[in-house]
């Protein structure tokens, strides 16, 4: 059967590219919040900030969709995965973005998809094609050029941007694992929570000079903005996909690769070189082939890929 027989309604697709332009745009801000303050707080000041601060509306959304069953697992061990693997990549993510430029982190990161059809055929017993094969060794190539080791050693941004995607890419598999048994409002709010938990603590008890400071900061209303951003990113990505189709929802994605570039641009003078620039194409290239190509197969996952997102 063909693509256009199954297709949705035109406007649901514009609802649905609607919600992504805000989950991309709520990216891009929590992106910047976490540029903005890596240079006067430490990461797990920052990680603190973006776990309590965006619990609230992530709670409003669940009783929205799930009432009083909003906290109901079904399949503990794998949320417990999903929240161990999710917080190695927000926190791999964290650092790269600290540590090099906003470009190159987030091409980094979402080149995620490349690594899932590495890790597919090992993990989830698919088999990955020529064609997919051959975005894969391209992307491959992609993420060597936006390293840049023309420039020197590999840096340590670059270092944390792929380990950030390969964390992402075991965070795929484990969510459509995890999407077959539970929804993905109540996984995304008990890996917030756990969070919004375990990051205050571990700030009281190793870097309890700086919680001081934190509380008494003038900065509360960018914490608020970050923490809502931060939601926007999970929500929004969830109903694009609940809307929209993958093959009109995916290239909407990945415009915040050049919109973080640009970004960094204008506001960090981080001028990328052009390997760099040429990289991210072929990477956002390979990836947006990839996702439309696993949708045409039937493979890609609509209920918990949205939550991947590292805002």
């Amino acid at each position: 059967m063909s693509l256009s027989h199954s297709s949705r309604p035109v406007t649901e697709n514009m609802i649905g590219i609607s919600y992504m332009l805000m989950s991309v745009l709520a990216g891009l801000i929590t992106a910047s919040v976490v540029k903005l303050f890596s240079a006067e707080m430490a990461t797990l000041s920052i990680l603190s900030v973006r776990f309590v601060f965006c619990m609230p509306l992530l709670v409003v959304f669940g009783l929205m969709i799930r009432g009083k069953e909003l906290w109901q697992v079904n399949r503990w061990d794998m949320l417990a995965l999903r929240i161990f693997v999710g917080h190695l990549g927000i926190i791999f993510w964290f650092m790269s973005v600290r540590t090099t430029t906003l470009g190159q982190a987030t091409a980094l990161f979402q080149s995620s998809a490349i690594f899932v059809t590495i890790l597919a055929p090992f993990l989830l017993k698919e088999k990955v094609g020529i064609y997919r094969g051959t975005a894969v060794v391209c992307g491959l190539i992609g993420i060597f050029m936006i390293t840049n080791p023309f420039s020197g050693a590999l840096s340590a941004g670059a270092f944390w941007g792929i380990l950030s995607a390969l964390a992402g890419a075991i965070l795929v598999i484990t969510l459509r694992k995890l999407g077959k048994s539970d929804t993905p409002i109540t996984v995304a709010l008990w890996h917030n929570g756990v969070g919004a938990m375990i990051y205050p603590l571990l700030l009281i008890l190793f870097l309890p000079a700086e919680l001081y400071p934190l509380i008494t900061s003038n900065d509360i209303g960018i914490f608020v903005i970050f923490g809502l951003s931060a939601s926007l990113v999970q929500f929004g990505f969830a109903s694009a996909y609940r809307y929209g189709e993958a093959t009109v929802l995916v290239p909407t994605r990945y415009l915040s690769v050049p919109a973080s570039a640009l970004i960094g641009w204008v506001f960090w003078q981080e001028a990328p070189k052009w390997v760099e620039v040429l990289g991210m194409v072929i990477v956002v290239g390979s990836c947006i082939f990839i996702s439309i190509r696993e949708y045409r197969l039937g493979r890609a996952s609509k209920t918990s890929e949205p939550f991947l997102h590292k805002g």
